[in-house]
């Protein structure tokens, strides 16, 4: 080869590793996350990803690493954004009672939704991955231990108000009420109703008094 020929060559390696990503890497797990979500993590191929995100197989590996590589950035992506909803609602306008309150009758019409999008992604995950995925596990787990901080001092608020029982345990009441909420996402894959899952509030509230 001559000289100059192995010269453009090597240049052009070299740009090619040089050159930045031309892809929003957070649309792109966004994007991954929507098919993760829908369809589960064994049954979601590298072709389903490559056809939602619109990259090639060598661009999703050099980002992620592997296939597991995207669906921890997509667990990530989504669980921060879904612990900041969680935030707001229970920090909302009106009283720590009426907070809380809203946001489990919240919850009991989401996860009816959600029935006919495959459910929660944060207890998707744990359900399908769990205990044997010892790489996400971590993940859903501080996930799930992040929701419960924010119930609990929703807990404590609501105490403090003098709306709530003031013996009970804050971190009792907050894991309680976590499995209420994952309860209530597990309930929507099955189908049942909002008119099913109502009641199930309002016995948790006069649960705290």
């Amino acid at each position: 080869m001559p000289r100059h020929t192995r010269h453009s060559a090597a240049s052009s390696a070299a740009l090619e590793r040089g050159r930045p990503r031309e892809f929003d890497i957070d649309e792109v797990t966004r994007a991954a996350g929507r098919v993760f979500w829908q369809q589960g993590y064994h049954a979601t191929s590298i072709e389903m990803l490559c056809q939602s995100t619109g990259l090639f197989r060598a661009s999703l590996y050099s980002a992620f690493g592997d296939k597991h590589g995207l669906l921890v950035a997509a667990f990530g992506q989504y669980a921060e954004g879904a612990i900041a909803r969680v935030k707001e609602r229970l920090e909302g306008a009106g009283s720590p009672r009426e907070a809380l309150h809203q946001a489990l009758l919240h919850y009991t019409k989401v996860s009816v939704k959600l029935s006919q999008r495959h459910g929660c992604f944060i207890t998707n995950a744990a359900i399908e991955l769990l205990p044997a995925d010892e790489a996400l596990r971590p993940h859903v787990e501080t996930t799930l231990r992040r929701i419960a901080t924010h119930l609990a001092a929703a807990v404590v608020r609501g105490q403090q108000a003098g709306e709530f029982d003031s013996t009970l345990d804050e971190q009792a009441v907050s894991t309680y009420l976590l499995c209420v909420i994952q309860g209530f996402r597990v309930l929507g894959k099955a189908h049942f109703h909002e008119e099913d899952l109502v009641p199930v509030v309002d016995m948790t509230m006069r649960a705290l008094l």
